[in-house]
């Protein structure tokens, strides 16, 4: 899908937004043709090599992020290229951050293409720190559940789930951060000469950013790592609780049944069997068996 965002810009430099969301590739020869320049394909924008994710060309400058993940949505590459008149975004999915500055552009219309290009970075930046505060608060929430409220077996199949669902999203948003991190290392050191006057300012608050992110997201990694420990730890010690009572059950059986069958066998002789009361008293020594290997595990804190 090609959506057009013809903006006026200054009056000496009217420029067009070109948004490219899944384009096909008929839309993207066609998008070709309305900006004057060869754009990557889907392929070349998703390369990790550091010559495919910035690179200029004559006046335009290509900035590509190859693991981008919006949201809980599918990660894939999210390309910009940017020339003085023209700004052509290319993305796979769905994104809230570019939608939200198209929507501002008529109250607040930007006034050359890199400050477009900047607005939509500063935008993507911040709706990533909002996702990882959400994160850092659901990890905290599941951490107190885990130590502080009591569970139940169960409740540690879907604790270990969710903490693994954390560790898939955080890594959605290292790769991300990353990405857009290395773009504003290499604009932070060679913006081109036609960018704004305050474009170098806003590039190094948006670089200062992301390496706060970056330290951020590292120690979400490291509590997300404490957390999947603890839940294991909470699974083992579960699953020793319940081969300690097994062996408890088993270690009970013992005695009656070694009782049971000393009195099931056909002797000639056992004067207990001609008591009046044998078979009462037989039943109480074989419940004497099981209670004294329970008290005696009990007093040793076994059960």
């Amino acid at each position: 899908m090609i959506t057009i965002h013809r903006i006026a810009g200054t009056s000496a430099q009217p420029f067009c937004w070109v948004d490219l969301c899944q384009p096909s590739r008929e839309e993207l020869a066609e998008a070709d043709r309305q900006v004057g320049f060869a754009l990557p394909t889907r392929a070349a924008i998703g390369e990790i090599e550091f010559s495919s994710r910035v690179r200029i060309e004559g006046d335009v400058l290509f900035l590509n992020v190859p693991r981008f993940q919006d949201d809980d949505g599918p990660t894939a590459p999210l390309g910009f290229a940017l020339s003085p008149r023209m700004l052509v975004t290319q993305r796979e999915q769905r994104m809230d951050s570019l939608e939200a500055v198209a929507a501002q552009l008529e109250k607040n219309p930007c006034r050359t293409s890199d400050d477009l290009l900047l607005r939509l970075l500063d935008q993507v930046v911040g709706r990533l720190a909002d996702r990882l505060e959400a994160l850092e608060a659901e990890i905290t929430e599941t951490t107190r559940a885990v130590f502080d409220e009591p569970y139940k077996s169960r409740d540690m199949e879907r604790m270990l789930r969710q903490v693994g669902g954390m560790g898939r999203r955080l890594g959605g948003m290292h790769n991300a951060g990353q990405g857009l991190l290395r773009l504003a290392t290499y604009l932070d050191g060679a913006a081109p000469d036609w960018f704004g006057a305050d474009a170098a300012k806003r590039i190094g608050l948006l670089h200062k950013d992301l390496v706060t992110l970056g330290e951020f997201e590292q120690h979400l990694d490291d509590r997300v790592e404490f957390l999947l420990d603890s839940v294991l730890g909470m699974i083992n010690m579960d699953q020793n609780n319940v081969m300690k009572v097994m062996a408890v059950a088993s270690v009970v059986g013992i005695p009656p049944t070694v009782l049971v069958g000393i009195w099931g066998m056909n002797f000639a002789h056992m004067p207990e069997l001609k008591w009046h009361d044998a078979y009462y008293w037989a039943l109480g020594v074989i419940a004497l068996s099981v209670v004294l290997p329970l008290a005696w595990f009990r007093r040793r804190g076994w059960v």
